[in-house]
C-alpha cells in the first residue's frame, strides 16, 4: 500500500487516473478527500462498488505508474545531459585546437619575419595607447 507521503507528493497523477478510470468520481468528490489515503478508499468504494482491495490495489498501480514515467523522465534528462557534455568537450576541443594552431602560425611568422613583426607590436601599442589617451581627455571634458 502506498504510504501518505507518496499519496501526497503524487496527489495529481492519483487524482487524474482515478478521475479516467472511474467516470463517475468528480473533481468536488476528489477535493472532499482532503488528503487522506482512507477517505479517497472510501469515496472510490461508495461511487463504484469496489472493494477496499481492489481499490487499494488500483491506487498501488497509480503509484507504479508514476514511478515508472519519472524513471523514464530521469533518465531521458541523464541522457541529454550527457549529449550536451560531449558536444560542450568537441566543441572546446575544437576551440582549443584553433587557438593551438594561431599561436603555432603566429611564432612561426614572428621567427621568419622577426623585425616586421616587433614593428606591428610597438605599432599596435602606441594605437591603444592613443585610443585609451583620447577617451581619457574626453572623459575630463
Amino acid at each position: 500500500m502506498i504510504t501518505q507521503e507518496e499519496f501526497l507528493g503524487n496527489w495529481k497523477a492519483i487524482a487524474g487516473a482515478v478521475k479516467r478510470e472511474y467516470g463517475q468520481i468528480t473533481g468536488d468528490d476528489l477535493s472532499r478527500v482532503e488528503g487522506s489515503i482512507e477517505r479517497l478508499i472510501g469515496l472510490i468504494q461508495s461511487k463504484t462498488g469496489k472493494t477496499k482491495e481492489q481499490v487499494k490495489h488500483f491506487l498501488d498501480s497509480c503509484m507504479d505508474s508514476t514511478s515508472s514515467t519519472v524513471n523514464r523522465l530521469s533518465d531521458a534528462a541523464a541522457e541529454y545531459a550527457g549529449y550536451a557534455g560531449e558536444a560542450v568537450r568537441e566543441n572546446y576541443d575544437r576551440v582549443a585546437e584553433s587557438a593551438h594552431a594561431g599561436y603555432r602560425q603566429t611564432m612561426q611568422t614572428v621567427s621568419r619575419r622577426p623585425l616586421e613583426s616587433m614593428a606591428l607590436a610597438v605599432g599596435a601599442g602606441l594605437l591603444a595607447g592613443v585610443i585609451v589617451g583620447i577617451s581619457m581627455i574626453g572623459r575630463r571634458r
